[in-house]
């Protein structure tokens, strides 16, 4: 355990047992998600010889995540979440074998489609139930968010990994033998948490009658009504324009500037890669400095975007891609800020319902980021999801609740055993007499004995002015 105000090790989160088991559950099962997806496209192209046919079956791999997160999300809190992870993993391997023995010349399209379908529908179940374990994990907040910011730099990584590994699979092993190993990730993720995580009782109290959609209408109604939380879900899905665009244009964008579409795969990997060195960093400062830092973040990743208006060579163009990826880390924060601020009886479904969507936008944003891009040029495509990726910024500054904001995470802090500051009392004072804007801190000497100021007042650009 790190003590107040010191930076978190990374060895300091593998000391616990139960993280290091989620964090090989999810490089695992998440390789393996990533492996089918790919070769289920290459099965379909060598069968159809049609490439709109191979992109629509690896977008196909996104709905479920949709409907599974809307509709089977709210399983992660009526039940005990380690029953949902073993669950979760057990029935993925029954339908990913299954799809292993039907991934042959003589099967129907549509009956791998459905199989395929099947096994990723437990993929939002399995996620929500595990990013609603980790605050149970590390109920310290420093911890948290560290572990958090790791495990969205792992996700990204896995996500490139697993792209190159699913067609390494297939050019080894073919499709059938690369399904298999999908089903056994799944199996040896089920082993590590069964062995390691620990059993912790439903949070709610008491077992629901209600449906699951009612489940599901009390978590949007309990996510919604809440300012701070509803412009944290908000900004994380208008990130998707900002980070999915130019990966989805990518292919075409090199073939514009550089005759060679295959090269578009440079420029994707330098989205994802940039992306992961960005959650590095901000996930290692201070927690409001993080919070602090998701709007003019928002703004620095959409300027890059704003620069291929004039078709920069490959070499500018990875450039800009990774700087526009790096600047894209303030989903470390929001996404552990969205969870801290939930109550752990809603938790799972709240964060399945901002998971799904994600992913309906995701999948959208790849069809209208490719329509733009066919009707006019790549390039024009990527500076409009610049333009508008400002346009909504603005609107979210407009609107972002600075006072419920930081009254909701001294709150939260304080609930998970977040030591402040003695000189911020007056300010908590302050927020808990029903004052709408906290008042800065005078500053005053400490004494050298007092513990470090643990919610600065500033504001994220202080820390780069002299």
């Amino acid at each position: 355990m790190s003590r107040q105000g010191e930076v978190v090790r990374y060895r300091d989160l593998f000391a616990s047992r139960e993280f290091t088991a989620l964090v090989f559950a999810q490089v695992v099962s998440g390789l393996g998600d990533q492996v089918a997806r790919v070769a289920l496209a290459l099965l379909v192209l060598d069968r159809s010889g049609s490439a709109s046919l191979s992109a629509a079956a690896f977008a196909l791999s996104y709905v479920p995540l949709v409907f599974g997160g809307t509709i089977l999300g709210p399983l992660a809190d009526r039940f005990a979440r380690h029953k949902v992870l073993l669950s979760s993993d057990a029935l993925r391997v029954i339908t990913v074998g299954l799809l292993a023995v039907f991934a042959t010349d003589s099967s129907p399209l549509i009956v791998l489609f459905a199989l395929l379908f099947a096994a990723e529908i437990f993929t939002p179940v399995f996620d929500a139930a595990w990013a609603a374990t980790l605050p149970d994990v590390f109920p310290q907040v420093r911890q948290y968010l560290a572990g958090s910011g790791l495990l969205r730099t792992l996700h990204l990584l896995q996500q490139v990994a697993g792209l190159a590994i699913g067609g390494l699979a297939v050019a080894l092993i073919s499709v059938q033998g690369a399904l298999i190993a999908d089903a056994a990730s799944f199996a040896v993720s089920f082993v590590i948490l069964f062995l390691f995580l620990k059993r912790r009782e439903n949070p709610r109290s008491g077992r629901s009658a209600q449906s699951l959609f009612a489940d599901f209408s009390a978590g949007a109604r309990d996510l919604f009504a809440d300012p701070a939380r509803r412009i944290l879900v908000f900004v994380g899905w208008g990130s998707v324009l900002i980070m999915i665009t130019p990966m989805a244009v990518a292919l075409p964008y090199a073939q514009q500037v550089a005759g060679k579409a295959a090269l578009g795969s440079l420029l994707m990997a330098a989205t994802v890669g940039g992306a992961a060195v960005g959650s590095v960093f901000i996930a290692r400062r201070d927690p409001r400095w993080q919070v602090e830092a998701i709007v003019p973040l928002s703004v620095i990743a959409c300027l890059p975007l704003l620069a291929v208006c004039v078709a920069p060579p490959l070499p500018i163009a990875l450039i800009l891609w990774a700087l526009s990826g790096a600047a894209t880390g303030f989903l470390v924060p929001l996404i552990g800020t969205l969870a801290l601020l939930t109550a752990p009886h809603m938790r799972g479904r709240v964060l399945a319902l901002a998971g799904a969507g994600y992913n309906a936008l995701v999948a959208m944003t790849y069809l209208m980021a490719g329509v733009l891009a066919d009707v006019s040029k790549p390039s024009v495509a990527i500076t409009v999801a610049g333009a508008a990726g400002l346009g909504l910024i603005g609107v979210v500054q407009i609107f972002w609740p600075t006072s419920a904001m930081r009254a909701a995470l001294d709150q939260a802090y304080a609930t998970n055993g977040y030591e402040q500051d003695p000189s911020a009392s007056d300010t908590q004072e302050r927020a808990s007499a029903g004052e709408r804007e906290l008042v800065p801190e005078k500053a005053v000497p400490a004494p050298t004995s007092a513990p470090p100021q643990t919610f600065p007042s500033g504001d994220f650009w202080d820390a780069f002015r002299p």
